[in-house]
């Protein structure tokens, strides 16, 4: 008589599955107004989740990497934006708002200052 034959559980793999979507998606849409960032941020949390448990854990690995360099980049360009705009908050310098608003559209030519009412 043979053994019988087991039968292995079905991989679980929908952790991963989310921590890789995660990751693309908070690198494709940092740019709009920052909702890559909080998708990274999530996509970090349920990668380290998934990797824990073992649930699609290469996925969940590529998830976490993806979500990674999505905050670096972030973090990155505020860090630039700042070291541009911030000389222009220096009241002595710019003492008007047009001016501090004139020195805005030097340094980060894609900035339009709001019309005042």
């Amino acid at each position: 008589m043979y053994p019988p034959i087991r039968e292995t559980p079905p991989q679980r793999r929908g952790l991963g599955i989310a921590a890789l979507v995660l990751g693309i998606a908070g690198l494709l849409t940092l740019l709009l107004c920052g909702i890559g960032v909080i998708l990274a941020i999530i996509g970090l949390v349920i990668g380290i989740i998934a990797v824990v448990r073992r649930n699609g854990r290469g996925m969940a690995v590529a998830g976490l990497v993806l979500s990674v360099i999505t905050l670096v980049i972030a973090i990155g360009f505020a860090v630039w934006f700042y070291g541009r705009i911030q000389p222009c908050a220096d009241r002595a310098r710019y003492p008007t708002k047009a001016d501090r608003d004139r020195c805005l559209e030097e340094r980060v030519p894609f900035l339009k200052p709001s019309p005042t009412p």
